[in-house]
């Protein structure tokens, strides 16, 4: 039986399918102009009161001048956005995330949560799953990864995610996560961290999502031409940008991630079948990260639980997860847990994640 979600998804799918071909003709003839690529730095996560340094790789993309010289050493951590394949896994209308009522301002301990972001950004979606998942309404400004003038207001910090808190700014997606869990308390549904400081094993799995997951995810979406195309659609339908903007972005960044990935991400992290290490990385997840367990958090998720489902959740209309739930089948029951979980998207433009 075919649900409605699955013949809208596959609508869905045969328009963006065409446009990514015809995008990738436009390519060939050289008409990519600059590159779009991530920065991974070590940065802290405070985990309740106690600090605990783990890899964090938050995303920034470098004026032109730049990209050259910077490719080794930023290598882009973008995720994807494109259209999820019907063909197996299908899921009945009945078992997709129930809509979640928002936490009502008058109960939050602040007035206004902005987020800025790059819609595919794997840890632009981690605070979206947390946010989602504690039903915190969220505004969300879409960035230029060329210009980000968005963001100008930051003079130092120039990576996304960061999240206005009011008038406060929060930079790095496990610090935004930790200091909004903080100060939330017992307000959002229960079944978090709450209070607790991260147990040994939330931690250890938390830092292996930025420090090996997200670049075994990298390489997989922009394994060919056409993914890598599908891959930069969403700069066509989100934000407030301009055509000629939003082509050059679209151009340039999937023909650069492109070549970035084949030559400079899978050399750097060792890697020679994207396909074969996504598969090892996520069975290793869920046999000694969930382990026999509902969640790695138990009964509930935690932290690394939001963190891997968020960089999943960020490529999930994209064939990389296709091929992932039907080559690791213990993984689409853990998903789907974590998809109910979460619920869906409480950011105020009604858009999904």
């Amino acid at each position: 039986r075919v649900s409605r979600a699955s013949l809208m998804m596959r609508q869905t799918a045969l328009a963006l399918g065409r446009r990514a071909a015809a995008a990738s003709k436009v390519a060939a003839a050289g008409l990519a102009e600059s590159a779009l690529v991530g920065s991974a730095a070590r940065a802290p996560i405070h985990a309740r009161g106690i600090a605990s340094k783990v890899i964090a790789a938050e995303f920034v993309a470098p004026s032109a001048s730049r990209i050259l010289a910077g490719a080794a050493a930023f290598g882009g951590l973008f995720a994807a956005s494109a259209t999820m394949a019907t063909a197996v896994n299908i899921v009945d209308v009945e078992t997709l995330p129930q809509a979640k009522a928002a936490v009502t301002k008058e109960k939050l301990p602040f007035s206004k949560v902005t987020l800025y972001q790059y819609d595919v950004c794997p840890f632009c979606n981690k605070v979206k799953a947390y946010l989602d998942y504690r039903g915190i309404p969220y505004d969300v400004v879409e960035v230029n990864p060329l210009t980000k003038s968005e963001i100008k207001f930051s003079k130092e910090y120039r990576k996304v995610p960061i999240v206005m808190v009011d008038d406060e700014q929060l930079n790095d997606s496990a610090h935004i996560i930790a200091t909004l869990d903080e100060r939330l308390g017992k307000i959002a549904p229960p079944g978090f961290i709450g209070g607790k400081a991260m147990t040994e094993k939330e931690e250890k799995w938390a830092k292996w999502v930025d420090a090996w997951f997200v670049h075994v995810i990298t390489p997989n979406i922009y394994r060919t031409w056409a993914e890598a195309f599908k891959s930069f659609d969403y700069i066509t339908e989100r934000g407030k940008f301009g055509w000629v903007e939003r082509q050059s972005v679209r151009l340039s960044g999937a023909v650069s991630m492109y070549l970035i990935s084949q030559n400079v991400l899978k050399k750097r992290h060792g890697i020679e079948d994207e396909r074969l290490e996504l598969y090892k990385a996520l069975e290793d997840w869920m046999e000694n990260g969930v382990g026999g367990a509902a969640f790695c958090g138990g009964d509930v998720p935690n932290v690394a639980d939001i963190s891997v489902f968020g960089v999943l959740r960020a490529v999930k209309t994209f064939e990389t997860f296709d091929d992932a739930l039907a080559n690791v089948k213990s993984v689409e029951g853990w998903y789907r847990r974590m998809e109910k979980e979460v619920g869906e998207a409480t950011r105020t433009d009604g858009i999904a994640n």
